[in-house]
């Protein structure tokens, strides 16, 4: 008797997930536990185990299909159900088809559902109303391509006109220019998609924008990369500045909050999780650093390190992406004098950190230096922090990455 493989909760308070790919093609046999699918949720993609041995008779849902948990995606039997018939090129199609109906309902005509088709080219033939016969798929993406479909050879029973065959044409036909092309927004640019306009509907952004002097942070960091080096560990600056948010954040906690609309009540985050965009082939993903007070730098240094090589290889757990707090884009790597960053929500805030150049600076003497200079942009919700709050907190935050050593005294 068949069963269905239900879509299960995959991670807390995810209600659905996108199927990515079928592992496992239709009448293929699997074992308990063996992955049959690739399913991306907001939080994670993750490989689907079957919970029971058997045949994947059929798929209930598509590569690119959204489907609520507890949803039926597959059906599988326990048994091969004996041998499958083969086609042959003289065969009428009887011993081809899942069932024979002795009549149709309406009269009209008879159709059959076929099994192990192996495709040939027959001649086209007509419907009831004069029409050549195809499947509804091939007669849109005919209209769609701007092709004939009475000029299409159908390799379908009684000659209907498949997909396949459209495709085929398609390509016989002389190439011409694409001016277009499409693409599914599904998987990770999905997610992004729905979670860019959540921030945009949800949130009141505005920027405030700062700068700081790293003379000392650049020289701290250059003594201390070799001793990073030994231990197999790239010493970035993100680690600095980490240790520096989570100061501020202490200051300011505000900043580290967020707004819940159905109670209408303001959330104080007394715990620190930082997430970290990294850009992936894929897209924008976050992992989080739980609990950044209690990491020296060199700990968070080989945490940035690990997460950002797993996100870039689509191997973060779920839990790798939950329950951050406050988030940090390094973008100053692409270039740019600074950003508008999207705030995470539900959180309150993102910073956005920039390249370090150096630029002419004048000093409270008038003279005139190069220093390596930091744009920093914090983008926040209005509705939770004001402008003062995210000034002093910018303020602050620049005081400890300009004289990095008063992290030793406020953490």
């Amino acid at each position: 008797m068949p069963r269905e493989l239900l879509l299960p909760e995959l991670a807390e308070s995810v209600v659905e997930g996108e199927i990515l790919k079928w592992l496992v093609q239709e009448g293929e046999m699997v074992k308990q536990n063996q992955p049959v699918a690739e399913v991306m949720t907001d939080k994670a993609t993750v490989e689907l185990p079957s919970p029971f041995s058997g045949i994947l008779e059929k798929y209930l849902a598509k590569v690119g299909d959204v489907v609520a948990i507890e949803t039926a995606i597959a059906l599988f039997s326990d048994e091969a159900g004996g041998e499958q018939n083969k086609a042959s090129d003289d065969d009428d199609g009887s011993s081809l088809s899942l069932f024979t109906p002795s009549e149709a309902a309406d009269n009209g005509p008879v159709i059959q559902v076929r099994k192990n088709y192996k495709a040939t080219t027959s001649p086209k033939s007509s419907g009831p109303y004069g029409r050549v016969l195809a499947v509804p798929a091939a007669r849109k993406l005919a209209r769609d391509l701007d092709i004939d479909i009475n000029e299409v050879a159908g390799s379908g029973p009684n000659g209907r006109v498949r997909v396949d065959d459209v495709k085929a044409h398609k390509s016989l036909q002389a190439p011409s220019l694409e001016l277009e092309e499409r693409i599914a927004v599904r998987g990770l640019r999905r997610v992004i998609a729905q979670q860019m306009t959540k921030s945009h509907l949800e949130a009141v952004r505005t920027l405030h924008v700062d700068e700081a002097d790293v003379s000392v942070l650049v020289e701290l960091r250059n003594k201390l990369k070799p001793i990073a080096a030994e231990q197999d560990i790239k010493l970035s600056y993100l680690p600095f500045i980490m240790k520096a948010v989570v100061s501020a954040l202490k200051k300011y906690p505000i900043i580290n909050s967020a707004l819940d609309s159905k109670t209408n009540e303001i959330i104080l985050k007394k715990y620190y999780n930082l997430g970290m965009a990294v850009a992936t082939s894929s897209g924008l993903v976050v992992p989080v650093i739980k609990n950044v007070e209690q990491k020296t730098v060199l700990e968070l240094a080989q945490r940035v390190q690990d997460l950002a090589q797993k996100a870039k290889e689509n191997k973060l757990s779920p839990n790798e992406f939950s329950g951050g707090s406050f988030t940090i884009t390094n973008i100053g790597s692409l270039g740019g004098l600074f950003s508008f960053p999207i705030i995470n929500v539900p959180e309150a805030a993102i910073l956005g950190v920039h390249s370090i150049k150096k630029r002419a600076i004048v000093l409270d003497d008038d003279s005139i230096v190069a220093r390596p200079m930091l744009y920093l942009s914090l983008s926040f919700d209005h509705r939770i922090i004001d402008g003062a709050e995210a000034a002093q907190f910018t303020s602050y935050l620049i005081k400890l990455l300009e004289m990095p050593e008063r992290l030793m005294l406020e953490l």
